[in-house]
């Protein structure tokens, strides 16, 4: 395994782990509540499973072939990451509805 390989590694783990952490504490603040956060915030969790889906499709991007050898490998993995921290943001909006 290359550096490369380790620190993108690296980068998902914390990116799962934030994600798992933020929804568990979004179903123990929600879970006396009729109504889920999902459904009263349309808006926030269209854009975060938009901000899911760019990071995912940049981390397909990042591992194949033709981009590690291209020049667009930085921009694919700076993407990725923007992708996860307003992935991460956008939960945290849903967990905190003041800063949305």
């Amino acid at each position: 395994m290359d550096n490369q390989s380790l620190v993108v590694s690296v980068h998902h783990g914390i990116f799962a782990l934030l994600v798992d952490t933020i929804s568990k504490q979004i179903q123990v603040k929600y879970q006396s509540t009729p109504s889920s956060p999902y459904d009263t915030h349309k808006m926030v969790t269209s854009a975060f499973l938009v901000a899911l889906f760019l990071y995912a499709t940049a981390a397909v991007a990042e591992v194949t072939p033709r981009i590690q050898e291209s020049v667009y490998l930085s921009l694919v993995g700076n993407s990725r990451l923007f992708a996860g921290a307003f992935a991460t943001v956008f939960l945290l909006a849903l967990l905190i509805p003041a800063w949305g």
